[in-house]
């Protein structure tokens, strides 16, 4: 991994430090972007004195065209060209469907999903040259997986994952011509600040931590070069 450079939303903290951690360990330089500035600035300090001149941070939501622009430029500018981008950021509003503005719906429908097709657009626009091997991961959630248990006050947060899910397939396709594996990985419940407030009192036994080594292999193309398209389910709790 020592000549990638991985783009990772939602960077701050949870999944996406994680994924942060588990790359620049792995020789890659990261990326990261996040709406929380102050943990944002707190954690790419924390991991630029362990891994200086490898750390790149940019604030901002990743749901406006503009602000994923001048983050891929500036990244391109600090760091290099990019080759992985992880589309991890995700937001829930907690609220029955009668109870739930179009304005709360429409938020995290844009975070959720378009946030991640803006992301996978720009990354898309990088790939001139087939020959580099590139490869996008985006994160859903077992909620967005037909037959599983859904909670009561999730629609916008479901309806956003069954989105990621069909974006990933989409995004395969088009990206054979293009070199760029496409993959999705569907956590169950991942012991993360964002699972103990969408459900509070669940115990969960996988860690982000775990989900990084997954988002690791799917991004080795020397360990999973022929795997594109598909949707990884985590039952983590069985």
């Amino acid at each position: 991994m020592r000549e990638q450079i991985a783009l990772i939303t939602g960077g701050a903290k949870g999944i996406g430090r994680a994924c942060a951690e588990a790359f620049l360990e792995s020789g890659a330089r990261v990326s990261l972007i996040s709406r929380s500035s102050s943990e944002l600035e707190s954690t790419a300090k924390e991991l630029l004195k362990v891994y200086p001149g490898k750390v790149f941070s940019h604030s901002g939501d990743i749901s406006n065209q503009e602000t994923v622009s001048s983050w891929f430029d500036q990244t391109r500018k600090a760091l290099g060209e990019p080759t992985l981008l992880i589309n991890n950021a995700g937001i829930f509003i907690n609220k029955s469907v009668q109870e739930q503005s179009l304005e709360e719906w429409e938020k995290v429908v844009r975070i959720n999903l378009t946030g991640s097709f803006l992301c996978a657009q720009e990354f898309f626009k990088l790939a001139k040259d087939s020959s580099v091997p590139r490869a996008i991961v985006n994160i859903s959630s077992l909620a967005g997986i037909r037959g599983t248990e859904k909670f009561p006050g999730l629609s916008s947060y479901v309806a956003s994952k069954f989105g990621v899910v069909g974006l990933t397939e989409a995004l395969a396709v088009e990206g054979k011509a293009l070199g760029i594996l496409v993959n999705c990985i569907a956590p169950g419940a991942v012991d993360t600040e964002m699972l103990r407030q969408a459900i509070p009192g669940m115990k969960a036994k996988a860690t982000p931590k775990d989900i990084a080594k997954i988002v690791l292999f799917l991004c080795d193309e020397n360990k999973s070069a022929v795997v594109t398209g598909s949707t990884i389910e985590i039952f983590s709790n069985l």
